[in-house]
């Protein structure tokens, strides 16, 4: 094969062809003139529809109004001055416009409207824009008119199709209000643009806003933006992000009476507390709840979220389950059914109120208690297994009920050391000074008291069986406030267990030998317990003890006194004496009395000194005498 290249038009040597022929001068005059007036007629045609917009005003307004409202429905205002030009693009600059929902849902005041138009519907004298940038604006949208927006969804509306296809459309430099009553939230600096390739195409708003000293960016797509305004249902896709919250949102999105969205949902925030604050709310619930993860099948309306299959996590504890949250008149109702593998409370301990001073008593420090009346709650939740602390239960019902500011808080069930346990407190606003009134109760059935005393305080004088219930009742404006007025009822009883310290049966079997050595043999180790029991009553922030009594192997206890529970000061007298297996008293018993006094943290056994001196031959003696009735009649 042979090519040949060359200048065009030169016949190749290798193929018989003829030259290419150049148009005479007459038809390149014909052409160009042709051109020229093709031309002529396209600008004269634009020039014939453009001229009422160029020469009026009114006419360009008109126009302009037209165009916005056949594509999204909004009514337009003109304030300003009004400029149109052809070259180097169509182009039409606007100085002052404000665009309104019919419902008075939305609105939006712009200082300047520059929109780019499309050439084609300009020959028939048509404005079609195909970009909108809107500059300062101000977009109110009162969100107490949402359901106003959605009658263009009823039936007896006939469903038009819009004129015309307002294009892409940009806010640059504007603010957002958002108006719910007289709430108001401002979203600053924002910049966003909506891309939209026509009703029938899928259209898509990004943009990015300051919004409480936190950047945040947005994204909406929507499937069919046509569907909105009918109250049909679109896909859509959300998504919300910035440093303290990150929500993402796809499912069907439908505008009706009652706007809605189903579909599945996630969020995040390093601190769910710091993103509730963005909303001006606060938890229910004590705690940080930091690396809050949520993911969940939800139903959302403009009273009501519902969440099903939910799955969260919050300071590293995770929960499934489902929830439900609405506002009914003015008020959040929160209902969750949830549960949990392993659950732990510590992290909410940090937001109680301390209980106590560095010197060891009570906290003076006034309650400051969040504002727990604007919303109600029910909150169910089941755990594998909890921890409170050092304390820990298995296979546990938990319960919170929230309601006119009533907080009640109950363990309605759990294994727990051996045993079972229920707890349940109630929280009120309290009368006057008070701030808080409280009423809990707790019992226990057949728990290891040696191991929960250890989980508790880190002490274990007392082991066993325990079966106990105990009632409480208080009012104050701090610890030390609450321990003063506090009342109540207590009992307990004790079997198989020991008490560790004391040695009463050593004690008592050794007592006339070395009875000076009595208050050594009595702490050298332990004594175990058959069966203790004792009722405690408390008034005014006093608990007596009454019909206190406890046996073991060789020895019979009865105890009584009090406690200033204010003071933390503990001041019992007790009386061990020598028993049967039945705990009966032998013939000739041996006794010893003691008193158990001091702080709760540390007390203090003390024997009866003058009854072991007087059981010692040798140091019997150096007790005085006691006073006979001569010695008085002479000292008279």
């Amino acid at each position: 094969m042979t090519s040949h290249s060359g200048p065009p038009g030169e016949q190749s040597p290798l193929v018989g062809s003829s030259p290419r022929q150049r148009p005479s001068p007459k038809r390149r005059r014909l052409r160009a003139g042709l051109i020229a007036a093709l031309c002529l007629a396209a600008l004269t045609t634009i020039a014939a529809g453009l001229a009422p917009w160029t020469f009026s005003k009114t006419a360009l307004i008109d126009a302009i109004s037209g165009e916005i409202y056949g594509s999204s429905g909004l009514y337009v205002a003109v304030k300003g001055q009004t400029a149109f030009s052809l070259l180097p693009r169509p182009r039409i600059v606007v100085e002052g416009v404000a665009l309104a929902d019919p419902s008075a849902f939305a609105m939006l005041e712009a200082e300047r409207l520059s929109g780019d138009l499309r050439l084609f519907p300009l020959l028939t004298g048509r404005i079609e824009f195909g970009r909108i940038t809107l500059a300062r604006a101000l977009v109110t949208i009162d969100l107490g008119k949402a359901s106003g927006a959605a009658p263009l969804a009823a039936a007896s509306r006939p469903r038009a199709a819009p004129t015309a296809r307002l294009g892409d459309v940009s806010l640059i430099d504007a603010t957002v209000r958002l108006r719910d009553g007289e709430k108001v939230v401002s979203l600053e600096n924002l910049w966003a643009s909506l891309e939209s390739r026509g009703p029938a195409a899928p259209a898509t708003l990004r943009g990015a806003f300051d919004w409480r000293g936190e950047r945040m960016e947005g994204f909406l797509w929507v499937a069919r933006p046509e569907a909105i305004p009918h109250g049909d249902t679109t896909p859509l896709s959300f998504r919300l992000d910035g440093p303290s919250l990150t929500i993402e949102a796809e499912g069907m999105a439908q505008s009706d009476v009652k706007p809605r969205f189903v579909g599945r949902v996630t969020a995040s925030a390093p601190s769910l507390r710091q993103a509730f604050a963005m909303f001006d709310l606060s938890p229910p619930l004590p705690g940080p709840f930091d690396n809050f993860r949520l993911a969940a099948t939800a139903s959302l309306e403009p009273d009501s979220i519902q969440l099903s299959q939910l799955r969260f996590s919050a300071d590293n504890n995770d929960f499934d389950g489902a929830a439900d949250l609405r506002r009914e008149d003015e008020r959040l109702n929160f209902q969750a059914k949830l549960s949990s593998g392993n659950f732990s409370l510590k992290p909410m301990l940090a937001y109680l109120p301390s209980l106590s001073n560095g010197d060891g008593q009570w906290s003076r420090e006034t309650f400051d208690l969040p504002d727990l009346s604007r919303a109600d709650v029910d909150l169910r939740l089941s755990a594998a297994h909890a921890r409170l602390a050092r304390l820990s239960v298995d296979d546990a019902e938990f319960s919170l009920g929230l309601r006119a500011g009533r907080l009640e808080l109950a363990l309605d069930r759990a294994k727990a050391y051996k045993g079972s346990l229920k707890a349940r407190a109630t929280f009120a606003p309290g009368a006057q000074d008070a701030v808080v009134d409280i009423h809990a109760s707790a019992q226990t059935t057949g728990v290891d008291a040696g191991a929960l005393l250890w989980d508790a305080i880190a002490r274990e004088d007392i082991g066993g069986s325990l079966d106990s219930n105990v009632t409480l009742d208080s009012s104050g404006d701090s610890m030390a406030a609450l321990t003063r007025e506090l009342n109540g009822r207590a009992s307990f009883t004790l079997s198989q267990g020991a008490i560790a310290g004391v040695d009463f049966e050593r004690a008592l079997s050794r007592l006339d030998k070395r009875p000076l050595s009595s208050p050594i043999d009595i702490r050298s180790g332990r004594s175990s317990v058959e069966k203790a029991s004792a009722t405690i009553k408390i008034a005014d922030g006093v608990a007596e003890f009454e019909d206190g009594q406890a046996l073991g192997p060789g020895f019979a206890l009865t105890f009584a006194g009090s406690t200033r529970v204010s003071d933390r000061g503990l001041a019992l007298r007790a009386r061990a004496i020598e028993a049967d297996a039945n705990g009966a008293p032998r013939q000739g018993a041996r006794e010893i009395g003691f008193d158990l006094v001091g702080s709760w943290d540390e007390p203090n056994l003390a024997l009866d000194a003058k009854a072991l001196i007087r059981r010692s031959g040798a140091a019997a003696s150096l007790l005085p005498l006691p006073a006979s009735p001569e010695d008085g009649a002479k000292e008279r």
